[in-house]
């Protein structure tokens, strides 16, 4: 990554205060935390987004997206397509299927990933 392109993820990530509310981020804090003491892989599912939105009454697909679960319909069913773990998966079902909202949080999730990749990366 070079300079602009670190320039330009760091203010996507600043974007997380800016453009989503305070009971979306409150979601995704609880979310995070459920996810790590509750499940085996210490990240959640379709399911913890669709149970943590309902509680604090945030969107569904705005808060998938921050953890990469991406949601579509196909006929009257949600479908979750986690696309932090099979990026290729989300690229296969077209981004034009999933919703402005998520687009907008799994921008930011994607934003956060790289700054966090190329500060792993970095030696201290």
């Amino acid at each position: 990554m070079d300079a602009q392109q670190t320039a330009a993820a760091e203010w996507i990530v600043s974007g997380y205060h800016v453009l989503l509310s305070d009971d979306l981020r409150l979601a995704h804090a609880a979310m995070l935390e459920h996810a790590n003491a509750h499940n085996d892989d210490f990240w959640p599912r379709g399911r913890d987004v669709v149970r943590f939105a309902r509680f604090y009454r945030v969107s569904a697909s705005a808060l998938g997206g921050l953890v990469g679960l991406l949601p579509y319909r196909v006929g009257r069913r949600r479908v979750w397509v986690d696309a932090a773990r099979v990026p290729d998966l989300a690229r296969r079902v077209g981004m034009d299927a999933f919703g402005r909202e998520a687009m907008v949080s799994f921008g930011i999730f994607c934003a956060a990933a790289d700054t966090l990749a190329r500060e792993a990366a970095t030696l201290h």
